[in-house]
């Protein structure tokens, strides 16, 4: 199931998270942001990176990934 517009509209309001990002989240698997707050942002990098066959996901976008989590933790279930 995809990612609903509101969904991704939660994403965005993490720091340094885009489109691109919240795609990539999408191709992993992950259809809400409440499937993220006991995530590792190591383990979703590693999941990315091994989706598309290449080291993509650097320190920052693990930290941007952080943000995320962070940001599903704080919202509301």
């Amino acid at each position: 199931m995809a990612l609903s517009d509101a969904e991704r509209r939660k994403m965005r309001a993490a720091h340094s998270i885009g489109p691109a990002m919240i795609d990539y989240l999408e191709q992993i698997g992950i259809e809400s942001l409440s499937q993220l707050r006991d995530a590792d942002a190591g383990d979703l990098a590693l999941q990315i990176n091994v989706m598309l066959g290449r080291r993509h996901i650097n320190a920052q976008g693990v930290r941007a990934l952080e943000n995320l989590i962070e940001c599903a933790r704080r919202a509301p279930e």
